[in-house]
């Protein structure tokens, strides 16, 4: 196959794809509905107006039927007759005939068979089988200026409608007559062609329009959905990376696109935190699971090893592996709400901070902490009263761990918590410390899992704690955010930069709960796997 038959190929496939496209298949039953309703509307306008005519002459030729009923009754046929004749007279046609100059005769007397008056060479046809109105056509001669008929073989062709009826002696019961009454419609047949050429021009052009309106917006949707195929393959082929594009016309397929990129950039960062979480559990937990695995083969091979003592190092890393996976299933739970199911109600910040704070005031006086609190008047949130206190005692223990500035015995450790109305309804929970702090760039990393940074591997624990927070401020629909904390330089010395802050941790709780309740229903309607 050449290169112009694959043209032709790929042009042809593209067409059969834009005529299956639903938008296509709309168009073609918006513009049906569209075409019968100009065809209704014009056969209601041609009803209205030439079929009003029509019918008006058909009325005017029943009319004259029933006078000349009435005058044969009563002056029977030799009055018909000359009724007839007197109407049907060229010369007294517009001085006699009280109907219209167009009428048209044919007299015909039964007895003998003859056409004694007559406008028209001869009944129509189709007036012979029926009593009814029939339309035809017959030739009438052309006429001079000076109003004389022109030579006979000079003629036009004129239309008419008509009918015929038979007239029946009351004594005898004979037939004596027979009428053909008529009248010439000639106008109202060209303003009905006229009309009806109208109406199927409208009715064609209106199909051809449909058409290519189909066509091109079958071409632009198939170009849409196109984009969001090509996205989805690619990320089905492991490219995560790539996203639905906009066109900026904020339509429903730009609402589309951007529900489908949220769903992606979620996707992305929970494989991307898988990764880092196979990667953190391979390097965090490989270090206890080899001192374990060596610990138990010296203590076979070693004949005066203390046991006890194996044992009890032994069972301190297994709790320490047992605490880091119960962390990781308590993040798991927390982001599937099943942790927080049936535990939702009214929650009081301030009463919260206050039980933690009591629980905490001898952990921080032995560790030479100082506790500040700031608690305002604050409305209350809907959410777990359990995993907000598990919030606030994980981001305390946080700050007992990294909240010393090595080296700086002239700076007293200082924590300070705070609770305050956040504008626009919610509450506002703030947990700063006056510690070492932490680099921007390194602040979004201590939300993932297993992130410690390199100051911090001397100090016991897994890198879930605010992985944890985080978790339980996303079920609650909330924001957190990392900045400085409190100063810590020397009273009277301004500060000097970003390090010379401790690490501030803030928690924004909306006040509709909306969301949250979906959720937890959500959650609840899915039985867990076990």
């Amino acid at each position: 196959m050449d290169r112009s038959d694959q043209n032709n190929q790929r042009k042809t496939n593209m067409f059969l794809r834009l005529i299956r496209t639903t938008s296509f298949r709309f168009a073609l039953i918006t513009v049906s509905l569209f075409m019968m309703s100009v065809m209704l509307l014009g056969a209601f306008s041609y009803r209205a107006t030439i079929g009003a005519a029509i019918d008006g002459v058909e009325l005017q030729i029943d009319n004259e039927f029933q006078n000349l009923q009435k005058i044969y009754k009563l002056r029977g046929f030799g009055s018909l007759r000359g009724t007839i004749g007197m109407r049907a007279s060229r010369q007294n046609r517009l001085l006699f005939n009280p109907y219209s100059s167009d009428s048209l005769y044919i007299f015909i007397d039964a007895q003998t068979k003859d056409l004694v008056i007559r406008d028209l060479e001869e009944v129509p046809s189709e007036a012979l089988k029926t009593d009814r109105m029939v339309e035809f056509e017959y030739r009438r001669d052309r006429k001079n200026l000076d109003n004389t008929y022109l030579e006979p073989e000079d003629y036009e062709i004129r239309y008419a409608i008509g009918r015929l009826e038979r007239f029946f002696n009351p004594v005898t019961g004979e037939q004596e007559a027979i009428i053909f009454l008529a009248r010439d419609i000639s106008e109202l047949v060209s303003i009905r062609a006229s009309a009806r050429g109208v109406i199927l021009n409208m009715a064609l052009g209106t199909l051809v329009l449909a058409l290519l309106l189909a066509f091109f917006s079958s071409r632009s949707f198939l170009a849409r959905i196109d984009a969001v195929n090509r996205t989805a393959e690619a990320v089905r082929a492991g490219d995560l990376s790539q996203r639905v594009p906009l066109s900026g016309a904020a339509d429903e397929f730009d609402s589309l696109a951007r529900n489908l990129n949220a769903m992606l950039d979620r996707i992305e960062r929970l494989m991307m935190g898988m990764r880092q979480v196979s990667d953190n559990i391979a390097h965090d937990l490989r270090s206890p699971l080899t001192r374990i695995r060596n610990r138990l083969e010296s203590a076979t091979k070693e004949p005066d090893t203390d046991f006890q003592e194996v044992i009890d190092q032994t069972s301190a890393d297994v709790d320490r592996l047992l605490a880091t996976f119960n962390a990781l299933l308590s993040i798991t739970r927390i982001e599937a709400g099943e942790q927080a199911k049936g535990k939702l109600q009214k929650v009081d910040l301030i009463s919260v901070v206050n039980e933690v704070m009591e629980l905490y005031e001898p952990a921080a006086e032995d560790a030479g902490f100082t506790l500040l609190t700031d608690l305002q008047q604050t409305p209350t949130i809907m959410g777990s009263r359990e995993l907000i206190s598990q919030a606030v005692a994980n981001l305390l223990d946080n700050a007992f761990k990294y909240g010393h500035a090595p080296g700086r015995s002239d700076i007293e450790p200082r924590i300070e918590i705070k609770v305050a109305p956040r504008i626009g309804g919610g509450a506002l929970l703030s947990i700063a410390d006056n510690g070492p702090g932490v680099p921007p760039e390194d602040r979004d990393r201590i939300l993932h899992r297993f992130v410690r940074l390199g100051q911090s591997r001397s100090t016991q624990g897994s890198g879930l704690g605010l992985s944890m927070v985080s978790a339980i401020v996303r079920f609650h629909n909330g924001q957190l955010s990392i900045g400085n904390g409190l100063a810590n330089q020397q009273a009277g010395v301004a500060p000097a930069g970003e390090r010379s802050f401790g690490l501030g941790v803030r928690i924004a709780f909306p006040s509709s709960p909306k969301k949250l309740l979906e959720r937890i229903r959500d959650a609840g309607s899915e039985p867990r796997k076990a």
